[in-house]
């Protein structure tokens, strides 16, 4: 059986997407729970409302706009479900780290959910205001700051910052590996999003409008009540570039500061499960 993947040591490129991959794989499963428990209010809030909000959208025969009551509070919801994703697979992979690659238990990632909540939920409303705002610049400064703005939230939560430093710590980590960090980011999207069309859409269109064709009937409700939920749902798919992110800010850490090699360092002599660990470790 492959070793639980580490996290804090420097990857290139290829190492990160490939990486990424494995710690999905191998700790999927416990990942998952943790997300069905801690976001599970957030998921079903988040259904319901896209629900509601697809449903105007039907009785009016026209698109609503985003600035109506149901348009805003579906995007609110929409960047509390994804934040909740992000904060639970951050977390999880933080407290991973802390246990020697081992899976953490679901309270444990929930302690770590609670503390930063309200932090990290500020921080991404005002991180999505900033890339918003960048895109409608002529779309080029909303590139530039997207992987930027991505490193924020696993600094706050690995460092446990503010809003503030961890801004000024994404700029300085990321200066001369733009290209890297947007790469990672491109890559897994893509990927993301191959997945989510081959598996999800394109099946439902083929079904929906199959049924639609057969039998002569308007099926808006159920598609706006199944669009509602697959949407939602199929947000786990997005823990692969959260993962492949955290990887990214070891990866810059490390070629930066070299902090575990310098925690070894610090280890060498010592008695105990500490130094066992570190003689067992592969370089």
């Amino acid at each position: 059986m492959k070793p639980n993947v580490e996290l804090g040591i420097n990857r290139e490129f290829g190492d990160i997407i490939s990486d990424s991959f494995v710690i999905l794989k191998q700790n999927f499963q416990p990942l998952l729970k943790a997300y069905l428990v801690i976001c599970g209010p957030f998921l079903v809030t988040g259904i319901l409302v896209t629900i509601m909000f697809n449903s105007q959208n039907s009785y009016a025969g026209s698109s609503t706009s985003l600035f109506s009551f149901w348009g805003l509070l579906s995007f609110v919801f929409n960047i509390l479900d994804y934040t909740a994703l992000i904060l639970t697979t951050l977390s999880y992979l933080v407290f991973y780290k802390e246990k020697g690659n081992q899976a953490p238990t679901i309270m444990e990632v929930w302690g770590y959910f609670r503390y930063y909540f309200f932090r990290v939920v500020g921080t991404q409303f005002l991180l999505t205001f900033g890339l918003i705002m960048g895109i409608i610049m002529c779309f080029i400064p909303g590139i530039y700051l997207l992987p930027i703005l991505g490193l924020v939230i696993p600094v706050m939560v690995v460092e446990n910052a503010n809003a503030e430093y961890s801004i000024k710590r994404a700029f300085k980590i990321i200066k001369g590996n733009w290209w890297m960090v947007f790469g990672v980011i491109l890559l897994l999207s893509i990927i993301v999003s191959t997945i989510f069309i081959v598996i999800i859409v394109i099946p439902a269109v083929i079904f929906y409008g199959g049924t639609e064709w057969l039998t002569g009937k308007s099926m808006s409700t159920p598609l706006n009540i199944a669009e509602a939920i697959i949407i939602h749902i199929s947000q786990i798919l997005w823990m692969l570039p959260i993962i492949g992110l955290t990887l990214v800010y070891y990866t810059l850490t490390e070629q930066k500061e070299s902090n575990s090699l310098i925690n070894r360092i610090k280890m060498f002599g010592q008695s105990g499960s500490g130094t066992d660990q570190i003689q067992s470790e592969q370089y």
